[in-house]
């Protein structure tokens, strides 16, 4: 006899949502009562700038110096220049990224090593010669080739405010009120100069299953957020929309206490993972 897994996403039209940031950016009044109610939903999901599908996810550094990168795009740099606290850097092809994204430069040396960094996209060319620009408050330096450095595109914003990632062919994600999760998550909330200690009272977990490409960013995104989940704070925004016809949601925040692939068939993978809420869950039921 032969079984088949529902698929959350085909046959219930159920679509699962995260949106990775640090828990530092979590707020006590966040952990607690996830949203204040509907209209807050827009702040958790824009469907139509949810990244899914088949792109490149890495990670680097650590602690302020941490940073995820999504479907990135490695160029190299051949002319920089610094004027009037605005860098331009040329590339070797067409950057791909828009004003308002951010990319990671490095590599660059003297005199453009403090052009070094993470920065937000402030104009861009998309015909030769192609360029990025952003501003960096500095001495102007003029304008020369040079023979080192790289452009990052697709560096994913940990704040909350990154494009949702949406969980592809979820076959499996039961609500739990049974967790053997800690009690008790302290967030460092750098911007206040003191910690904020978040008593979970009742605890909750999720527990996905699924099957996905190997290429799928959804279950690389969750593999970078267990294996960094202490060790850089790591937390999710979580949002379940559906079944289809109706409005119920569930959101929250919460961190992927475990991932793992249980086999694979070919191109794909089949995985399970479990994110453990921080506060509580928040829920939106169709009352008709």
């Amino acid at each position: 006899m032969t079984t088949t897994n529902i698929d959350y996403s085909a046959a219930l039209d159920i679509q699962h949502y995260i949106v990775p940031l640090k828990m530092s950016d979590i707020t006590l009044e966040d952990a607690q009562t996830a949203a204040a109610g509907g209209s807050a939903l827009t702040s958790w999901l824009n469907a139509a700038n949810a990244i899914s599908g088949q792109l490149s996810v890495a990670a680097s550094g650590s602690g302020t110096t941490f940073q995820m990168f999504v479907a990135g795009n490695t160029l190299s740099v051949t002319n920089a220049a610094l004027a009037t606290n605005v860098v331009t850097l040329t590339l070797s092809a067409a950057a791909g990224a828009l004003v308002g994204e951010k990319i990671a430069v490095s590599g660059l040396t003297s005199p453009f090593a403090g052009l070094n960094g993470t920065h937000t996209i402030t104009a861009v060319t998309t015909t030769s010669p192609f360029t990025v620009s952003y501003a960096l408050t500095a001495t102007n330096i003029s304008s020369a080739s040079v023979s080192a450095g790289s452009v990052v595109t697709g560096v994913y914003p940990l704040d909350g405010t990154g494009a949702p990632i949406q969980l592809l062919n979820v076959t499996s994600a039961p609500h739990s009120t049974e967790t053997s999760d800690e009690t008790v998550i302290t967030h460092d909330q750098v911007t206040r100069g003191s910690a904020i200690t978040v008593g979970v009272t009742d605890t909750h977990s999720f527990a996905f299953s699924g099957m996905t490409a190997h290429k799928n960013v959804d279950h690389k995104v969750m593999e970078v957020l267990r294996e960094r989940a202490t060790a850089e704070r790591l937390a999710v925004k979580y949002l379940r929309v559906g079944p289809g016809g109706t409005v119920e949601k569930k959101l929250c925040y919460g961190r992927f206490a475990s991932k793992s692939e249980e086999g694979d068939a070919g191109a794909l993978v089949k995985y399970s993972a479990t994110l453990n809420v921080l506060g509580t869950v928040f829920t939106i039921l169709d009352n008709s």
